[in-house]
């Protein structure tokens, strides 16, 4: 995970407060409930910010603790981080998914060829093939599929569409196994 400049400045700036378990606990306390607890200094937002990112990939104690590390000089500090975070984490993680960066979960898709007759001749068509794709997500407030995305394309777009999914894929793959 990459962090800003100023998130880095501001975690190495919590080992110079007299208030670091405050500040930690104030930003857990914003992450559960952000109407609640509004933020009250840029090392609360620093360590919520991290902590966020955190559940939302999926980071276990030790990949954070290793994280904190870098930037936190004072093992005491980012233990009792990493333990809050233990505890955090199962509880906040589902909740989090719902939030931020996080895509949509497709469910299925859709799709219907369609063929151009734009001709006044019944013996001659255009023939202007195109897809219209549509995919889905499930709704759980609802409990039920709604579309995600929809578009049309020609046979060459959804070739193309395909090879990127295809590379995307990949990447995804080689990032895993990093």
């Amino acid at each position: 995970m990459e962090l800003s400049g100023v998130v880095q400045n501001e975690l190495r700036n919590l080992t110079k407060l007299d208030n670091a378990t405050k500040v930690i606990n104030k930003a857990f306390e914003t992450i559960v409930n952000p109407a609640k607890e509004p933020i009250a200094g840029s090392e609360q937002y620093a360590l919520a910010t991290v902590l966020v990112l955190a559940c939302k990939y999926d980071y276990d104690d030790q990949q954070l603790r290793e994280l904190l590390e870098r930037y936190i000089l004072n093992v005491d500090i980012v233990e009792r981080i990493v333990a809050k975070y233990s505890l955090f984490r199962d509880t906040y993680t589902p909740k989090n998914a719902e939030y931020g960066i996080a895509l949509p979960h497709v469910t299925d898709a859709n799709w219907t060829l369609r063929s151009d007759l734009s001709s006044s001749s019944y013996s001659v068509s255009a023939g202007n093939l195109s897809f219209s794709i549509e995919l889905e997500s499930f709704n759980r407030d609802r409990n039920e599929k709604e579309p995600a995305i929809r578009f049309t394309c020609t046979p060459e777009e959804l070739q193309l569409f395909i090879n990127k999914l295809k590379d995307i894929e990949l990447n995804c793959d080689k990032l895993a196994k990093q």
